[in-house]
């Protein structure tokens, strides 16, 4: 007996199995063909929608990161990589003749990124997925997954920028957390409030170009306000001509659209993009669909000096914050928002101690606090951490604030995209999952699995706590 493999090349055999994978036989609702796909035993198979998301990706014009970085397969859950830190020490290339000359070694080190698992839950009923809709998509199956795919993909997006495994041990480290934690913040710079200038942001890529670093970044990502920023700036203190007369059908441009900054290798483009925004005002109320979800009780503070070691931005005048907590538990929902009774006068040196106290259920492995504060002398709040819940039987979570994130500001992040510097370890093709029928409702999920990984990330670098200068900006005062 012969194996009917052997007489097929593997080549087609990868071909008809990748065709078999994305074919629409192959999915929602249809058996995996025990007996004509129907038996008793037919299991359903999640059907791979890689073309969903391409179009997808394509017509969210807000996404920026996702469609530049390059996407690698992988096949194991914890995919290792291996980082170059050093191409050999800094040693004399001169010997005498006849020598061999000291031997000189790079210096390699093992790293290591767990894929995790990105997931938007959809639901169609009976009615909806038998009888047609209006729109262009006359299948609200399809039209579902369309709105999921758009939807999953912005939180993919901010994920990409923000992601922080300590605080939620569910998700991946985003592109700001490795670059930050990497050699104590070497790549960081805090603006403190201040807007960029061009000059500030030449001098951080002739800082990246030059030794040790030697890197080329090929793009300078800001958040839209400070792209904005960013063109009047340019318009203020640049040449007469940047101002474009266009037709007379068309009017004057004031100001350009495509910026760039020259470093030492040529123009790098300045890109706009909406979500590396991540300091928000609370939510209105609480979302908990499975009615789950942990909820804080009590919000106080104390004002104490600084312990040993510790380093406080809070400076200048003696000024009232106000500060508001949210518990977040990534499969159940968010909490309302609750906030502390009193605005609290915190002066130069001093530091900010929050105590969230909360129920300690079951529910609450993954759970998460959002911690938002207002600018000093303000009222409104908005997100300026986020802190793992305190598990293992307490009911109170402290959170130390130091004033070394600002409400309302964003960061500027440098990259190279090139795949030795930034990539994201794919482990599957983006699918749609079936889940069981309980209800007369077709219910599913939209699937994706990887995480992103800066292998370099000395070649890359963060600005922190950018702000715009415009008149009027309720955004003007920051740390005083």
């Amino acid at each position: 007996m012969f194996n009917a493999n052997d007489m097929v090349n593997i080549q087609d055999l990868a071909a008809m199995n990748d065709a078999l994978r994305k074919a629409t036989s192959v999915g929602y609702q249809d058996g995996s063909g025990v007996v004509d796909g129907n038996g008793p035993l037919s299991a359903l198979v999640p059907q791979s929608i890689e073309g969903t998301l391409s179009t997808a990706t394509y017509s969210m014009k807000e996404l920026a990161l996702w469609p530049a970085i390059a996407k690698r397969n992988v096949t194991n859950t914890l995919h290792e990589f291996v980082r170059i830190d050093e191409h050999g020490f800094d040693m004399d290339p001169f010997l005498s003749e006849g020598g061999g000359g000291a031997r000189n070694v790079p210096t390699y080190s093992r790293e290591s990124v767990k894929i995790k698992y990105l997931a938007e839950r959809r639901e169609v009923s009976d009615v909806g997925s038998l009888v047609g809709i209006i729109g262009n998509s006359a299948n609200a199956i399809a039209e579902e997954t369309t709105r999921g795919t758009f939807a999953l993909l912005g939180r993919l997006e901010r994920a990409l920028w923000h992601g922080d495994e300590s605080a939620n041990p569910l998700a991946f480290n985003g592109v700001i957390k490795q670059i930050e934690s990497h050699d104590s913040g070497a790549n960081v710079y805090d603006l403190e409030g201040n807007a960029p200038t061009p000059q500030l942001l030449q001098d951080i890529l002739g800082e990246i170009y030059a030794a040790p670093r030697y890197g080329r970044p090929d793009c300078i990502y800001v958040e839209p306000r400070i792209h904005a920023e960013l063109i009047r700036f340019a318009v203020q203190f640049g040449r007469h001509d940047q101002l474009q007369v266009m037709s007379s059908a068309q009017g004057i441009t004031y100001g350009t659209q495509q910026i760039t900054i020259m470093g030492p290798v040529g123009p790098v483009t300045v890109k706009p993009a909406p979500f590396l925004a991540d300091s928000f005002e609370p939510p209105a109320a609480a979302y908990n669909p499975n009615g789950n979800a942990v909820i804080p009780t009590t919000v106080a503070s104390t004002i104490t000096a600084l312990a040993a070691g510790e380093v406080s931005k809070f400076s200048g005048a003696t000024l009232d914050y106000n500060y508001s907590a949210v518990i977040v538990t990534p499969e159940s929902g968010y909490s309302q928002p609750i906030a502390l009774a009193a605005a609290q006068s915190v002066a130069a040196g001093e530091k900010v101690t929050i105590t969230v106290t909360h129920p300690q259920t079951a529910s609450s492995t993954n759970a998460y606090i959002r911690l938002y504060r207002s600018i000093g002398g303000g009222t409104a709040v908005r997100k300026i951490k986020e802190v793992p819940l305190n598990y293992g039987g307490a009911t109170t979570t402290e959170i130390t604030d130091l004033n070394e994130n600002l409400p309302g500001t964003s960061k500027i992040v440098f990259i190279q995209h090139s795949p030795d510097i930034l990539e994201f370890a794919r482990l599957l093709d983006f699918f749609r999952r079936p889940l069981a029928e309980v209800a007369t409702s077709k219910p599913f999920l939209l699937m994706l699995f990887g995480s992103p990984i800066v292998k370099v990330p000395s070649k890359c670098w963060v600005i922190k706590n950018a702000a715009v200068q415009t008149s009027g900006n309720s955004l003007l005062t920051y740390r005083t």
